[in-house]
């Protein structure tokens, strides 16, 4: 009985589609512009504060803030839950939870509310297509709740 039941799980969980998109390799442009935005504020806050530890924090800062960019993003859809993660954390969400999708031409958003609102950003899951939108736009339509 027991191994049925794992069985079970397992198949609940089982990954559907798995994709990989960082956006630094494919827009190399936008990454000179970054690190020199990065060389400018670190440089500026050492002449401001004439210590590294400041420079360590904004380094961080910058990394963690625009991590989605720098980092590649694993996307992860299964019968269960959409992911979307790097080194540095992981967004999921439940897809009985999934209220709207918004599409645009890079990707899909996941949305636990019900319209739209200035929450709009801190909430959900982002799918970006990379070079499988296709597939997502299919996988996201099989999955998702029929009300939406």
């Amino acid at each position: 009985m027991s191994t049925s039941l794992t069985n079970a799980v397992a198949t609940e969980n089982e990954v559907i589609l798995r994709w990989q998109v960082h956006l630094a390799r494919a827009q190399p442009q936008k990454l000179a512009v970054v690190i020199g935005a990065a060389a400018v504020t670190a440089a500026a806050a050492f002449f401001w504060f004439g210590n590294p530890i400041p420079v360590i924090v904004i380094a961080f800062a910058f990394v963690g803030a625009l991590s989605d960019f720098l980092l590649p993003v694993t996307y992860e859809l299964t019968s269960t839950h959409a992911s979307a993660f790097t080194r540095l954390g992981k967004r999921t969400m439940a897809w009985k939870d999934v209220r709207k999708c918004y599409l645009d031409d890079c990707g899909v958003k996941l949305s636990p509310l019900a319209r739209r609102s200035r929450l709009e950003a801190y909430r959900g899951v982002y799918l970006r297509f990379g070079d499988r939108r296709e597939e997502v736009l299919e996988a996201v339509a099989r999955l998702k709740p029929q009300n939406v």
